[in-house]
């Protein structure tokens, strides 16, 4: 009986030394580390993305809550240039990769009435195709044991070590690119300001993180922006039902709301133009917004807001210039 004991210990110590220093070194960013943020506020550093990871839910809220925030910006990652201007400290971006109606309605949810915010809403039309699956970027604690105890992430755990003497002794390290002070492990490829807004490395240093390119539809929607247009019939009832709830908080609450679409550059306008759920998105989602007393503002033109080819450098994301334009014309609705 003992030594069955005994061995139970001994399985008990190496399980959890074994998580313990997955939690630490955390390969495939499952781990919410608030520590980088505080230390990147205190330091007026940015974050790299690989030490973000999935974690966007913990991350956007961290950043409301850690500002004065009076207004706010959510939605997809088309929307992530859009930041705060130098000394505005009440303005927070709390979009992500993988936001849709029912993330916004939950985000919503959690965070307090008062003071009374404006939101800038960023509706994307492919939220409304049934077959847009969602990341999970809230893991529960559950899942995250499972992760932790996992051989996979043990194994590049410990590859991670080898690649990184630091690593072991510290989760991330303090660099300087392009005169700005960054927070990473490995790679700036993608970094976070403190509001909330995206960083792209190119923008850092071009030499060492080439700008990106391509994204041009080549005739299949399935191969076309991740497939997000792909085998679409009609608007999601539910998703629909999802962004009105939220709506309705927003109002119950005295919030003002801005809606908008992200701008399109003109080659992608007569590709979604064939679309007909797209053209029904453009008619009826705009109501949810007015039909509550809140604003739309009609932004999926890029050409008409002042936006470039250049300023789309994957045909689908904006670049600052691009979205300076549609901040400046979504505050002139607020």
């Amino acid at each position: 009986m003992r030594r069955l004991v005994l061995f139970l210990g001994v399985v008990g110590v190496l399980f959890a030394s074994a998580a313990a220093f997955d939690w630490w070194v955390d390969p495939f960013g499952q781990v919410w580390k608030p520590g980088v943020l505080a230390e990147a506020r205190a330091g007026d550093c940015l974050v790299s993305q690989e030490l973000i990871g999935d974690r966007y839910w913990s991350f956007k809220r961290d950043v409301f809550f850690h500002r004065p925030t009076r207004s706010f910006v959510v939605g997809s990652s088309r929307v992530l240039k859009l930041a705060a201007r130098p000394g505005e400290d009440g303005f927070a971006n709390l979009g992500y990769p993988g936001t849709a109606p029912e993330t916004i309605l939950r985000l919503f949810r959690s965070l307090p009435a008062r003071p009374v915010q404006t939101v800038y809403l960023g509706v994307e039309a492919f939220w409304f195709n049934a077959n847009y699956r969602l990341p999970n970027t809230n893991p529960s604690r559950w899942r995250v044991l499972e992760y932790l105890l996992a051989r996979k992430t043990f194994t590049r755990a410990v590859t991670l070590s080898h690649e990184s003497a630091q690593l072991p002794r510290r989760r991330w390290r303090h660099d300087e690119i392009g005169g700005r002070c960054v927070l990473d492990r490995f790679t700036a490829t993608i970094t976070w300001r403190a509001d909330g807004s995206r960083v792209w490395g190119w923008e850092l240093d071009p030499g060492k993180y080439p700008p990106f390119a391509g994204g041009a539809y080549s005739g299949d929607l399935a191969a076309w922006r991740n497939g997000y247009y792909a085998d679409w019939s009609r608007l999601d009832a539910g998703r629909i039902r999802a962004l009105a709830a939220a709506l309705d908080l927003a109002k119950a609450r005295g919030w003002h709301v801005v809606g908008f679409a992200p701008p399109e550059p003109a080659q992608a306008l007569p590709v979604l133009g064939r679309l007909g759920p797209w053209r029904r998105f453009r008619e009826s989602i705009p109501q949810l917004f007015t039909a509550r007393g809140f604003r739309w503002v009609d932004t999926e033109s890029g050409a008409r807001l002042g936006c470039r080819r250049a300023d789309f450098p994957d045909l689908f994301h904006t670049n600052a210039r691009c979205s300076e334009l549609l901040r400046r014309a979504l505050t002139a609705a607020g």
